[in-house]
């Protein structure tokens, strides 16, 4: 997740739908609520951390920072020097994530097959339209 974060474009959430902890990794964002904030005041560290699954988040942003501080310049310098194959690498991954996305889909209906078109005619589109250029006027 760290070296895709380091990709402009690319984001840490596809590793994470890849590799197939996002659910867990969501639930464990979403479980610092009322109940969490009640253990870690009253002193009950040990029930906050299973109740947040804090080892497994610390463990993961452990390894993001490790990757982003490691990899940075390795990656500079294949985008330097290889940026077919770096892009292509990226690229493979957004593609897997759209296959694992797909299977999540019980039933193929026209309200997901709508979904899927819109939402990959915006990703298109976007990918594709020339950068707006820098207004430098006072005001903006």
């Amino acid at each position: 997740m760290g070296a895709a974060n380091v990709i402009p474009g690319v984001s840490g959430g596809t590793i994470a739908l890849i590799t197939g902890i996002f659910v867990r990794l969501i639930n464990a964002i979403k479980s610092f609520d009322a109940t969490a904030i009640k253990l870690l005041l009253r002193g009950k560290f040990r029930e906050f951390a299973r109740h947040t699954d804090l080892a497994f988040l610390l463990y993961l942003f452990a390894g993001i920072f490790t990757a982003i501080i490691s990899l940075a310049k390795l990656l500079e310098y294949l985008f330097q020097h290889h940026p077919i194959y770096v892009w292509s690498f990226f690229f493979g991954l957004v593609l897997a994530s759209v296959y694992f996305v797909g299977k999540t889909v019980n039933k193929w209906h026209a309200g997901a097959v709508i979904s899927f078109v819109t939402g990959a005619a915006v990703a298109i589109s976007i990918s594709v339209l020339t950068p707006a250029s820098e207004n430098s006027s006072f005001f903006i």
